[in-house]
């Protein structure tokens, strides 16, 4: 049986972290959050999740209707819905450790996605998949530098029955082709302010809810090279007069900061857009 192994956030260093990332594809990571950021954060996304309700709202196939789920509420544009998720986009063992496994590989990275995803009663299991599929065009070859670093934080506790996160530890390291057998899959379960760290190219997904009243709520929050085009459209979903009242880094991980010559206006820095 496969095993994902739990480190203390404030104990624990991001060379650490990373070194556990490359080589089982995922780690819990326990404490990430504190009790005054999680209410937080809890407080600025009750406001949304209700009026926005459950499913896809503009479904391009009906592949997508079955993968993000019909009872589960996702939203993105996060940066410019909750104050205090600037300040997990700046948590320095986030960042460290995407400078670690990301830096190598690019000048900077950006923020590729920003998600609550509130599981609720009813919900299936999803798919078993890799994020960094997203970019399916890049040729699979072994060894293929990092793309991409995720976290997906638990804002309430994360338990089998409310749909905990399915991971595969080692699957990074798997041929692009190979399926995981049930055993080699666990589900990440853990207590709200704890975060799974895990990896572009693991495999994992979203657990089914098979309670009868509980809402299981994750924020899920992943960083690309900055010379791939990031999932979501930072600029439509983080008005710009929003991102001029930012901490600069934040403005740099949404998409204002070039990546050399990719992302310029008038063969310029956006950021002088936001002075």
């Amino acid at each position: 049986m496969p095993r994902l192994e739990r480190v203390a956030g404030a104990e624990t260093s991001a060379a650490e972290v990373s070194d556990i990332l490359n080589r089982d594809g995922a780690v819990v990571v326990e404490g990430a959050l504190g009790s005054d950021m999680l209410r937080a954060l809890n407080a600025d996304l009750d406001r949304f999740v209700d009026d926005i309700g459950v499913g896809m709202r503009y479904p391009t196939t009906d592949f997508y209707v079955d993968f993000y789920g019909t009872k589960t509420v996702r939203f993105d544009g996060l940066p410019a819905k909750s104050p205090a998720f600037l300040d997990v986009m700046q948590l320095p063992l986030l960042q460290n450790i995407a400078d670690i496994l990301l830096k190598p590989n690019c000048e900077d990275y950006l923020l590729n996605t920003a998600q609550l995803i509130e599981i609720r009663p009813g919900e299936t299991a999803q798919l078993i998949h890799r994020d960094e599929d997203a970019w399916s065009y890049i040729p699979r070859t072994k060894p293929q530098p990092q793309l991409q670093i995720e976290a997906m934080f638990a804002l309430s506790d994360f338990t089998k029955a409310s749909g905990a996160t399915w991971v595969a530890p080692g699957s990074h390291l798997w041929d692009s082709d190979r399926e995981p057998a049930r055993q080699e899959i666990v589900q990440a379960e853990m207590p709200a302010g704890s975060a799974l760290f895990y990896l572009g190219s693991t495999l994992h997904g979203g657990g089914a809810n098979t309670t009868e009243d509980v809402h299981r709520r994750g924020m899920f929050l992943g960083y690309v090279v900055g010379w791939l085009r990031a999932e979501e459209n930072m600029f439509l979903t983080v008005p710009m007069e929003a991102a001029k009242t930012m901490p600069v880094r934040v403005q740099e991980l949404l998409g204002y900061k070039p990546h050399a010559f990719i992302g310029v206006v008038d063969v310029s820095s956006p950021m002088m857009l936001l002075q």
